[in-house]
C-alpha cells in the first residue's frame, strides 16, 4: 500500500536575517548596530543565504534594514531615492525570486524607524510610562501616526512584491498615554496596533503572510511561582486571542522562553510560531571566522519538540554563511522543518555530503561527528540554574556572539558567565583542541570549496580567544 501521508512539517519556514548586514560575509568592525550599508558585500551575503535556505526548504527571507534603520523621513518616499541602493535591492529581490524565496517586509509598528519623524513632527510622539516624551515611539491613538505607517506600507508594496509582513510593535517601547497602553495595558494596546495594521495589509494584499512578533510585551524575567519565563496573564490572553483572528502567525519567538503556554496554543485562531528554541545572534562587527558555534542537533530537537506542541511556523535566525557552523545550522534546520521526524544526525550527514563533497563515506561521517562534538563541547557546559541565579532568566533562546551597540570591534561575550564558568571554559578548550586534531587528520579528504580550511580557522580562532579570556581571568589555559 502506498503511504500518501504528508510528513510532519512546519507550514511556514521563514529565514530571519535579522538585519540585512547580519548575513554579511565580511565584518564592519567600526559600524554601530544596526549597520545601514547596502553595498556589494551586502548583496553577496544575502545571495549566499538565499542559496542555502532555498536548498534547505525555507519559503521566505525576513530582514530589517532594506531602506532605513531608524530614520524614515516625514515624506517617507525620499528614503527610496538612492539609485545604487535601489539597484542592489532590486537584484536581491530578483535573486530571491529565482530561488523560489519570497521576501518579507519587517515593520516596526510605531517604533523602529520613526526617530526622525517624531523629532520633526512632534505631534505624533508618544510618551513613556512616566509621561515623558518617548525617544522612539509614535502614539497609536493619533491618526497621523497611522498615516505614516500606511504610507510606508503603500510605498514598499509599490516597489516590491513582498510575500509577508513582519509586525513588531514594542521592541523599542510603546506609547503609554491614557489612550494607548494607559487605557488597554501593554498587551491589549500592542494587540490592537497589530490587528489594525494586519487588517490594512490584508485588505489590499489578501495573500500576503502577516505575522506578529510580541517581543517586549512581557518582560524577560522568571515568574517566581513557576520558575519559568513570565507568560501572558488571564487578562492578557483575550487580547492575544482576538489578535489571532487578524493575522496568519503569532510568532512567539522565545528569546528567554515563550509568552504563550503550550496548553493555550490550540486556542489561537492562527498558526503559532517560534524561533526554534536556540539561536546565535551574529551582528555585523564580529570577524566572521573568529568563532564556531554549531547546534544542528539541539536545534533539531527544539524544532521537533515545538512541532509536537502545535508549533507550525518558525522564524529561524540566519547569519554569515561564510562561517561553516552558520551554514550547517541553517541547512539542517530547514530540512528538519520540512520533515521533523527525520534523524538529525542523518540530516547533518546529508548536509555534509552536499557542501563538503567527501571523497569517502567515512570522511563525511567523521566530519559530521566533529560538528556534533563541538556542539557538545560548548553547549554541554551551559547550566540552567546558572542562568536563573545570575540573570533571573531562562536559559536562551537567543545568545549574542558579540555585543550590539558599539563602534569598535566586539568583545567576546559567549565565553563568559552565565554561558560558561571556569570549569566549562576548561572543558570547552579541550573540545576545541580535539576538533583541531580531527580536522588536521581530515585535511585533503573533501572537495569543499575551502570550507574545511575556514572551519579550521574558526576553531583555531575560538581557541585563541578562549585561551586569552582564561589567561585574563587567571585560569589555567595551557597544556
Amino acid at each position: 500500500m502506498v503511504n500518501d501521508a504528508k510528513p510532519a512539517s512546519y507550514d511556514y519556514r521563514i529565514a530571519f536575517g535579522c538585519w540585512i548586514n547580519d548575513m554579511r560575509n565580511s565584518a564592519l568592525p567600526l559600524q554601530q548596530w544596526p549597520a545601514p550599508h547596502c553595498d556589494d558585500a551586502t548583496v553577496e551575503g544575502v545571495t549566499r543565504t538565499l542559496d542555502v535556505i532555498s536548498a534547505a526548504g525555507y519559503g521566505y527571507l525576513d530582514m530589517f534594514g532594506l531602506y532605513a534603520t531608524g530614520n524614515y523621513p516625514p515624506d517617507i518616499v525620499s528614503a527610496f531615492t538612492d539609485p545604487e541602493r535601489n539597484r542592489r535591492l532590486d537584484l536581491i529581490f530578483t535573486r530571491a525570486a529565482d530561488r523560489g524565496i519570497r521576501l518579507c517586509l519587517p515593520l516596526g509598528l510605531m517604533t523602529w524607524g520613526w526617530d526622525r519623524i517624531i523629532v520633526e513632527d512632534p505631534e505624533v510622539r508618544g510618551v513613556d510610562a512616566a509621561g515623558n516624551p518617548h525617544p522612539h515611539a509614535m502614539c497609536g491613538a493619533k491618526e497621523k501616526s497611522w498615516a505614516y505607517i500606511e504610507k510606508l506600507l503603500d510605498t514598499m508594496f509599490a516597489r516590491h512584491d513582498f510575500g509577508g509582513v513582519h509586525l513588531e510593535s514594542a521592541d523599542l517601547g510603546y506609547c503609554s498615554c491614557p489612550q494607548c497602553a494607559g487605557e488597554y495595558g501593554v498587551v491589549g494596546y500592542n494587540a490592537r496596533l497589530n490587528a489594525r495594521a494586519a487588517d490594512y495589509i490584508k485588505a489590499q494584499h489578501p495573500d500576503v503572510l502577516v505575522y506578529t512578533c510580541p517581543i517586549s510585551w512581557v518582560p524577560f524575567s522568571l515568574d517566581k511561582g513557576t520558575g519559568r519565563q513570565k507568560t501572558f496573564t488571564a487578562e492578557d490572553l483575550p487580547h492575544v486571542l482576538e489578535l489571532s483572528r487578524h493575522i496568519d502567525i503569532f510568532m512567539d519567538q522565545g528569546h528567554h522562553g515563550r509568552y504563550v503556554p503550550w496548553e493555550e496554543v490550540p486556542r489561537l485562531q492562527c498558526a503559532y510560531g517560534t524561533s526554534g528554541g536556540l539561536w546565535a545572534y551574529h551582528g555585523s562587527r564580529q570577524d566572521r571566522l573568529s568563532y564556531f558555534l554549531p547546534y544542528p542537533l539541539r536545534g533539531a530537537a527544539h524544532l521537533r519538540d515545538h512541532h509536537d506542541h502545535g508549533t507550525r511556523a518558525c522564524l529561524y535566525y540566519q547569519g554569515p554563511m561564510i562561517n561553516p557552523a552558520v551554514e550547517v545550522n541553517s541547512a539542517v534546520a530547514g530540512r528538519v522543518m520540512s520533515e521533523v521526524t527525520r534523524d538529525p544526525k542523518a540530516v547533518l550527514e546529508e548536509v555534509i555530503e552536499l557542501y563538503y563533497q567527501p571523497r569517502s563515506t567515512g570522511a563525511g561521517q567523521h566530519l559530521a561527528q566533529v560538528f556534533v562534538d563541538l556542539e557538545e563541547a560548548y553547549f554541554g557546559q551551559w547550566d540552567e540554574q546558572r542562568f536563573h541565579e545570575t540573570q533571573n532568566l531562562e536559559m536562551p533562546g537567543e545568545f549574542l556572539v558579540g555585543t550590539l551597540f558599539n563602534t569598535s570591534p566586539d568583545a567576546v561575550t559567549h565565553m563568559g558567565e552565565p554561558y560558561l564558568d571556569a570549569a566549562g571554559r576548561a572543558a570547552y578548550r579541550q573540545g576545541l583542541k580535539a576538533a583541531l586534531a580531527a580536522l588536521e587528520q581530515l585535511s585533503g579528504q573533501f572537495d569543499d570549496d575551502g570550507r574545511l580550511d575556514r572551519m579550521t580557522r574558526c576553531v583555531a580562532m575560538a581557541h585563541h580567544l578562549l585561551a586569552t579570556f582564561m589567561l585574563a581571568r587567571g585560569e589555567p589555559w595551557m597544556d
